[in-house]
């Protein structure tokens, strides 16, 4: 049985902002704390993990939930948000 060795890095939230890009391109898992307590996780991503449409789905599924929310709060319909478009449309021609 062979085991294999993760590396994995802790850093502050700060420290993770700060040098995101560089964080970005590691191939090692990162545990990004906010004080003592963890408030995220960073994987490393292999375009080969997942086929693009499932990726594709994923995204669009959290992006619509996220509008919806973010609607709900506004207290906007779908409805006026589309008419609110229209509108936009129509007066930049």
């Amino acid at each position: 049985m062979t085991t294999e060795v993760v590396t994995l890095k802790i850093v502050s939230v700060k420290e993770f902002r700060d040098h995101a890009t560089q964080h970005l391109r590691t191939s090692e898992p990162i545990i990004i704390m906010r004080g003592t307590s963890p408030a995220g996780v960073f994987l490393p991503w292999d375009e080969s993990m997942l086929p693009p449409e499932i990726l594709k789905k994923a995204m669009y599924d959290k992006l619509v939930h996220q509008l919806q929310e973010q609607m709900e709060q506004a207290n906007v319909s779908e409805e006026e948000v589309l008419a609110d478009f229209e509108a936009y449309r129509k007066d930049r021609h």
